[in-house]
């Protein structure tokens, strides 16, 4: 019958109102939750069966609900550096636990991104839910993230990051030597007294008579040298021009002079005489005995050179007189080197210098602070001589950092010991056993950094030493970046990625299904989830102190409320209506 029809028809208008005004009331009462997606109810009739020649029957009308869950809120920036929302699609992984988790385990997935820190130092929401990413290996500190797995996610955990301390690996060093510093005497030493002749009354081959400047100056090489002898720098001066010079060796055990190679700068090559050296390269050539000058004497030949306490990097260095000021030679000029070891203590490696005989040729010494290695009470760590250009760049490190490149130094672990070779291969420098840290190789640019080492006539300064490396540091904030790195922040500057959020993005993400906390599930309808890192693979970017807010617009419910309201009268007034005619027909049998 028509008029039972109308009635019911009535009644789903009624039921399918109640539905949207259901939908209405809970976008209202989300406005303010953070990722909330708001529903909506969409109406579809119902029809009878029956022929066109038949009494019309209502159908009705029924109501269903949709959630727009893939819309996205508007972010609101906020002052919390755990606040997070995502730009693009996708979700967080999120579960109900933080820890042992199985893969029997419930996964949800939101945008609702208000973490806080729990009392154990893990990621949760307002609702409960912890935050799942991939995190970084406790050894090597890499994250790598596997999409292919949910179990491989962990919840976040922030608590348990501790101090931290990074050891030094990079130095460069800013600074200028003067060219024209003084040559020190334990560099040069004149035989004799100061202000007169060495040796004077010397007679050449051709009956002449001189008096002759004799200077030794140390080669910046150990004694003895490769040749088995003690070798020196020899220069002959007449009215301070210099008539000879070359190298001169003693033999370390009897002090004899045992090679020579002393000559006028005008000679092709030295003669290699033991006995004489020329002074004249003319026609005839004129010669004076070495004796008369000193350099051969009997059985102390090098008496003279060793009264001169000549600079020798192994037996009388700038390393000596850092140990003790009553031995070795003073630098002319120190470079000090911040380092942190493994441990984050503060240890300094010294570059010491010294000016050479040559124009652009400076002694040098890399030392620790003596105590600090195991090996050499002075803290030497190596020698070379350093050389400059004529336009005073860096020209040579002369093998202060040996054959490595770039230039870099290695200090050995404490407690290390050398393997036996054959030959035997020396002790590396090595930290103090008492220190207890590792191995620590450094790279140490004297070129390359900014100005670098450079020898111009101006006052010697270092301009600057910039190294990297860090002393101990205590935990005091952490950040998200747009790429989902979790980043622990340490009071000495140091940043440490400790976890990577995970994406979950869907192929119908309006197919979820909700549930309490602002989050979802997975259903048939909305297809299984693809894990991905943030900004990769379609998902969005992580934006740090924003939350996404609630898509509710209070217009268009308020719209819907009146809308709603006044459907929902009229089928109520179908009721009544169809109610009345009802009560006629009845009364007609009266």
């Amino acid at each position: 019958m028509s008029i039972n029809s109308a009635m019911l028809a009535g009644v789903s208008g009624l039921i399918a109102n109640s539905s949207a005004l259901a939908a209405i009331s809970d976008n209202i009462a989300n406005v303010n939750t953070v990722g909330f997606k708001r529903s909506t109810s969409n109406f579809s009739t119902l029809v009878t069966s029956g022929t066109k020649n038949q009494a019309y029957s209502a159908g009705g009308v029924t109501a269903t609900t949709h959630q727009f869950i893939s819309q996205q809120g508007l972010t609101q920036s906020t002052s919390s550096n755990l606040d997070l929302s995502i730009s693009g699609s996708g979700f967080f992984v999120a579960t109900e636990k933080p820890e042992n988790l199985t893969a029997a385990d419930t996964r949800s997935f939101t945008r609702a991104g208000s973490f806080q820190l729990d009392s154990l130092g893990y990621l949760r929401n307002d609702a409960g839910l912890y935050l799942q990413g991939w995190l970084a290996d406790p050894v090597s500190g890499t994250i790598t993230p596997d999409p292919s797995d949910l179990t491989q996610l962990s919840s976040i955990n922030v608590g348990s990051v501790g101090g931290t301390a990074e050891k030094t690996t990079r130095a460069g060093i800013n600074a200028n030597l003067r060219s024209e510093q003084p040559v020190a005497a334990a560099v040069s030493y004149k035989v004799g007294t100061a202000g007169s002749p060495s040796k004077t009354g010397v007679a050449d081959s051709g009956g002449g008579t001189h008096s002759y400047d004799v200077i030794y100056s140390s080669t910046g090489l150990a004694n003895p040298a490769a040749s088995g002898n003690n070798e020196y720098q020899v220069e002959i001066k007449e009215n301070g021009v210099v008539i000879a010079s070359g190298v001169v060796g003693y033999n370390a055990t009897t002090g004899a002079l045992a090679t020579s190679t002393l000559k006028p700068k005008s000679a092709a090559a030295a003669s290699g005489s033991l006995t004489t050296v020329e002074i004249d390269t003319g026609a005839p050539a004129k010669t004076v005995n070495l004796s008369d000058l000193g350099i051969v004497g009997g059985a102390t030949d090098d008496a003279d050179a060793k009264a001169g306490k000549l600079y020798d990097p192994t037996t009388w260095s700038m390393s000596d007189y850092a140990l003790d000021t009553s031995k070795g030679v003073k630098p002319d000029f120190e470079i000090q080197v911040p380092l942190s070891d493994s441990k984050g203590g503060q240890r300094t490696v010294t570059l010491s210098l010294l000016k050479g005989p040559g124009p652009n040729q400076w002694y040098a010494e890399l030392r620790a602070k003596p105590g600090d290695l195991a090996n050499n009470a002075n803290g030497q760590i190596s020698t070379g001589i350093v050389t400059f250009t004529t336009d005073g760049k860096l020209q040579s490190t002369g093998g202060l950092f040996g054959n490595t490149s770039p230039t870099a130094i290695t200090i050995k672990n404490s407690g290390f010991i050398q393997p036996v070779t054959v030959p035997p291969t020396p002790q590396p420098p090595t930290w103090a056993d008492g220190l207890g840290i590792d191995t620590q190789e450094v790279q140490i640019d004297l070129a390359n950094a900014a100005g670098g080492l450079t020898q111009y006539n101006s006052q010697s300064v270092v301009q600057s030493v910039n190294t990297n490396g860090t002393a101990f540091g205590n935990l005091t904030n952490i950040e998200v970046d747009e790429d989902g790195y979790v980043s622990a922040i340490f009071d000495n500057g140091v940043t440490r990625r400790i976890a990577q959020v995970a994406i979950a993005t869907f192929s119908n993400p309006n197919g979820l299904k909700g549930v309490n906390g602002n989050a979802y599930r997975v259903t048939n309808e909305s297809g299984t989830y693809s894990l991905k890192a943030p900004g990769e693979g379609g998902a969005g970017v992580i934006a740090p102190s924003t939350l996404e807010a609630s898509t509710v617009d209070l217009s268009q419910e308020f719209t819907g409320l009146i809308t709603t309201q006044r459907a929902y009268s009229a089928s109520s007034k179908i009721i009544t209506t169809a109610d009345q005619m009802l009560e006629e027909l009845l009364n007609i049998k009266r």
